[in-house]
């Protein structure tokens, strides 16, 4: 018993130096400073119509060997004017831990103004997170979303621009409209329409003021405008030129200036009664916005409102720079006769020097009222008359020719406007779809014999390519995609088993043609996130099947790593009603690929009879899933048999046989007796004379 105490002490001393051993390694080991780091993975660019909204996944990866927990992701749009509006998916922007490998989708739902310009806008994400030490660390990333608008700029123009009275009376009253009109899908802020020369012509306004102003504008929609105006007995006679000025702001601030005139004929006797008065009742524009040498018609129509016949009638284009007639752009009519009314048109076309914006187009007409003037000399000459108006052309050359340079020619584009792999997260040794969505993005040009193939530069060590053909091919070809418009396909991959778990690139090669056979090559970049089969083997389980009630019993096997990833946060532990398993379990953390761990757990029996013991075993996958084995076993608890100390409890031993008489027994027992006896007694005589002898 003494012994078996000294070896228990003994033992409880060797797992109480252990236990501290184990707990000095792991406080040391968690003191460590860890760095975990978190990057954005898949497309750099979305393209997202102007007025749309869409759902964008953004897969967000942990590229450290740490583990990050407690992750916040927020996303900003840059700039203060940006026409995008970001926010998350069901409020979701939080997780509780990224797994080093791992990865976190971010859904993000990003709605675009409808009066957005043309153009790519940042959109940053931000990180914040800790590591296993507490620490706090940061990070972020930014992606771009790219509009397309084809309105491309709000376009205000004045239209069917009048002055009420063909020949005004000095000191007379008259009046100039026009409508005002916002031709383009854009909203239009600020627009303000301001007279410009009343002064230098010696005209005033009358009962109201020299501009009309408007905060804002919708695509699309008209509004008409007027203003009372006088001449003087100091107003010039003839022709007078009053400058309209119209100016208006887009989207982001960005102010645009119109000029458009206004020409009143004064004089002093007012209208020619009796002559022939012409005017512009109607000039349609074209609507739309052109581009370079595309033509656009104008249509005007002119009536005489006089009793008398107009001669000799000229009505002409008057075109600004960068602005070519593509018809003539002078029409000669012989005479248009009382009360009636006739249509010309103009086509006119932008030239490669144009900018984007709206022109001014004016039209004239001179025509012969039919009296005469007779001059000092006695000579007449025939009294003509010219009145004009303008309208709007709405130009769209986002790359105007300089001076000096020759013009260039908008080059069509393709791009992958979406893509998607199933499954989301790709297992390698599997294979998988990647469906991607091809737009030819130019507003007027079809691309043709479109050839589209499939490179991914990272590389395995044993099968080379990360990538493989699944009985398909990685190359596409196309006849042909009209504008604005797009086309699906569907690549069947195969992910090599050996693939490492991180996101690739893969290069979308694009080589195509335009419409005059020009050659044109791009490369489009999509993400294909792969994940590795966790595998996890144990050795035979070395157990006992019978057990007694406070005997500890023990459980021990091996466990290897046979997959290619390290499995995270691996843990073993026993658990099942009837027993006492607060010992038995064992923290394993990290279990690197190819690697070995032994366990030996402890348990002891609390109850009687046939009870189940639970092995369990979790960890955490590439993915960071968790993933739990459980294996159950039957032990059978019996009462422990103590032994019994008492000797005298034992039963006396059987007595032998006798195989002499008793009387024969007696006769040898009185024989030995008196032999004893004379052993004595020359015993005692022998000491007696050693004595004496002594004395001697």
């Amino acid at each position: 018993m003494k012994f078996l105490k000294i070896f228990l002490i003994a033992i409880i001393f060797i797992n109480s130096g252990l236990s501290v051993s184990y707990a000095n390694d792991t406080t040391e080991e968690t003191t460590q400073s860890t760095k975990p780091s978190l990057k954005m993975s898949g497309n750099n660019t979305y393209s997202i119509e102007a007025g749309k909204s869409t759902q964008v996944t953004i897969p967000v990866v942990n590229t450290s060997a740490d583990i990050a927990l407690d992750v916040l992701i927020q996303a900003k749009a840059g700039g203060d004017n940006s026409p995008l509006t970001i926010g998350f998916v069901n409020n979701s922007d939080r997780t509780s831990k990224i797994l080093r490998g791992g990865s976190h989708n971010v859904v993000l739902s990003i709605d675009v103004d409808k009066n957005a310009t043309t153009g790519r806008y940042p959109v940053t994400l931000e990180y914040s997170f800790t590591g296993l030490d507490k620490q706090t660390f940061t990070g972020s990333d930014t992606f771009y979303v790219k509009i397309d608008n084809g309105s491309v700029v709000p376009t205000v123009a004045l239209n069917n621009l009048k002055v009420s009275k063909d020949n005004v009376a000095l000191g007379d009253e008259f009046s100039i409209s026009a409508t005002l009109e916002n031709v383009s899908g854009m909203e239009a802020n600020n627009v303000n329409v301001e007279l410009i020369g009343l002064e230098e012509n010696n005209m005033s306004v009358v009962g109201g003021t020299s501009n009309a102003f408007f905060s804002k504008m919708s695509a699309n929609t008209s509004q008409p405008i007027s203003f009372n105006l006088a001449t003087t007995n100091l107003t010039k006679e003839g022709s007078n030129k009053i400058t309209i000025k119209v100016t208006y702001n887009d989207f982001s601030g960005k102010e645009y200036t119109k000029e458009y005139f206004a020409y009143v004929t004064a004089s002093k006797t007012g209208s020619n009664t009796g002559n022939a008065d012409l005017k512009i009742t109607s000039l349609v524009a074209p609507t739309g916005t052109f581009n370079v040498a595309q033509s656009g018609t104008f249509k005007l129509k002119i009536k005489n409102e006089a009793n008398t016949e107009a001669k000799g009638v000229k009505v002409t284009a008057k075109l600004p720079e960068n602005i070519v007639p593509t018809s003539s752009n002078i029409v000669l009519i012989d005479s248009i006769g009382a009360k009636q009314e006739k249509e010309v048109s103009f086509s006119v076309a932008p030239t490669a020097s144009a900018v984007t914006q709206t022109y001014s187009i004016g039209f004239s007409v001179e025509y012969d009222t039919g009296s005469k003037t007779t001059g000092t000399d006695g000579t007449t000459t025939s009294n003509n008359i010219v009145i004009e108006q303008y309208a709007g052309f709405n130009v769209n050359n986002p790359t105007p020719k300089k001076e000096g340079e020759e013009a260039k020619t908008s080059v069509p584009k393709i791009i992958v406007s979406r893509y998607e792999s199933n499954p989301t997260i790709v297992e390698a040794g599997k294979s998988f779809e990647l469906s991607m969505n091809f737009k030819n993005t130019h507003e007027s040009k079809t691309v043709k014999n479109i050839k589209i193939f499939l490179t991914v530069e990272d590389k395995t060590e044993e099968k080379g390519n990360v990538f493989a053909p699944d009985n398909s091919s990685t190359t596409y070809f196309i006849d042909s995609i009209a504008p604005k418009q797009e086309v699906s396909h569907t690549f069947n991959l195969f992910a090599v088993p050996d693939a490492k778990p991180r996101s690739y690139t893969v290069n979308v090669n694009l080589e195509y043609e335009d419409e005059q056979a020009n050659e044109y090559k791009s490369v489009e970049l999509v993400g294909v996130n792969v994940k590795q089969q966790a595998s996890l083997e144990l050795s035979e389980i070395t157990k006992q099947d019978i057990g007694n009630i406070g005997t500890p019993m023990n459980i021990n096997f091996q466990l290897y790593n046979t997959g290619k990833v390290t499995l995270s946060n691996l843990m073993i532990k026993l658990e099942g009603e009837g027993f006492d398993t607060s010992t038995a379990t064992n923290f394993i953390g990290n279990f690197e690929s190819g690697a070995t761990e032994y366990y030996d757990g402890m348990f002891t029996p609390t109850e009687l009879g046939e009870q189940t013991l639970k092995l369990i075993i979790t960890y955490n996958d590439t993915d960071g899933k968790e993933v739990e084995k459980i294996e159950e076993f039957k032990i059978n608890v019996e009462e422990m048999v103590m032994p019994e100390d008492d000797m005298g409890m034992m039963e006396p031993m059987p007595e032998p046989e006798n195989k002499f008489p008793v009387k024969t027994i007696g006769i040898i027992c009185a024989v030995v007796f008196v032999i004893g006896i004379g052993i004595f007694i020359g015993v005692k005589k022998a000491k007696a004379k050693k004595e004496l002898d002594f004395n001697d």
